[in-house]
């Protein structure tokens, strides 16, 4: 089975999505994924927060288009699309432990998707048998 891993890094709607979009597809192809959520895109899965559409371009209009296609059901929030990928099987999720130490994150704030926290050394050992790795 080919394994990819994503850094999410950032926290932004947009990438947020396109990394759950990839991951389902790669999922819905045999595949396994491992996604290691740092800074922005571990700010995400803090409870109350994974569909929230924040969006840091400088183009207004672009957050306003999510936001009217979320309501029109054109395309899935980011909590229905992480919960298909683990309905798939063959994710894991991962909380840095350094980013959640300088955000002051603790392990109860995350979502319960959020499989375990491990440190950058520890992904890295997954990382190098990975086919594909991206950083989002």
């Amino acid at each position: 089975m080919k394994r990819c891993c994503i850094f999410l890094h950032s926290g932004e709607f947009d990438r947020a999505y396109q990394a759950f979009s990839i991951t389902n597809v790669l999922l819905a192809m045999g595949g396994e994924v491992h996604i290691f959520l740092s800074y922005g895109g571990l700010r995400r899965f803090v409870k109350g927060n994974l569909d929230r559409v924040v969006i840091d371009s400088k183009e207004p209009p672009f957050r306003e288009e999510f936001e009217r296609h979320l309501e029109k059901g054109t395309i899935d929030p980011i909590s229905e699309m992480v919960d298909t990928a683990k309905r798939f099987g063959n994710l894991k999720i991962y909380a840095c432990t350094a980013s959640m130490a300088v955000l002051n994150i603790s392990r109860d704030e995350l979502l319960d998707v959020v499989d375990s926290s491990m440190g950058l050394v520890s992904f890295l050992n997954i990382v190098k048998d990975a086919y594909l790795v991206l950083y989002i």
